[in-house]
């Protein structure tokens, strides 16, 4: 199955108060993840790698795809999420937001959502199917919350 990523739109009101040191140098007080962070954003040759793995790991993981596809619901049950048609309401701190992801797939006539939340110690991947006639539309960070536009 192939994935397309999902371009999250930001409030720059919450983004700023949580990154306001961007503009500074790193220095004797950075961690490892963010040293190595960097260091990927400045190796552009490392871009065919990571599509190479990124597509090694599609294939991966349409093998066992349907064995780790929630609905909905059950989706947001596991996160305290809501669903008031059209919107779905996810709450993730401002500080986890860097490096989520949203990508989109298809299975059949059916569109599922992909969300991956990398975390120091393992992070998270969840897939949901979108309700039968519905697609996502668009997803916009709001406070602490990540808001999913179907139509």
């Amino acid at each position: 199955m192939e994935w397309t990523r999902v371009h999250l739109e930001s409030d720059e009101n919450s983004l700023e108060t949580i990154h306001g040191f961007d503009d500074l140098k790193i220095g004797l007080d950075t961690d490892a993840e963010s040293m190595h962070q960097n260091f990927l954003k400045a190796v552009p040759q490392l871009e065919e790698i990571k599509n190479r793995h990124n597509q090694m790991l599609s294939n991966l993981e349409s093998r066992e795809l349907r064995k780790t596809v929630s609905t909905l619901g059950d989706f947001l049950s596991e996160f305290g999420g809501e669903w008031s048609d059209p919107l779905i309401r996810m709450p993730i701190s401002i500080a986890d937001r860097e490096g989520v992801v949203l990508e989109i797939g298809r299975e059949e006539s059916t569109e599922l959502v992909r969300i991956i939340s990398p975390e120091r110690f393992g992070g998270m991947m969840r897939t949901f199917r979108v309700p039968d006639g519905k697609s996502l539309v668009s997803a916009i960070w709001e406070d602490e919350c990540l808001i999913l536009r179907l139509g």
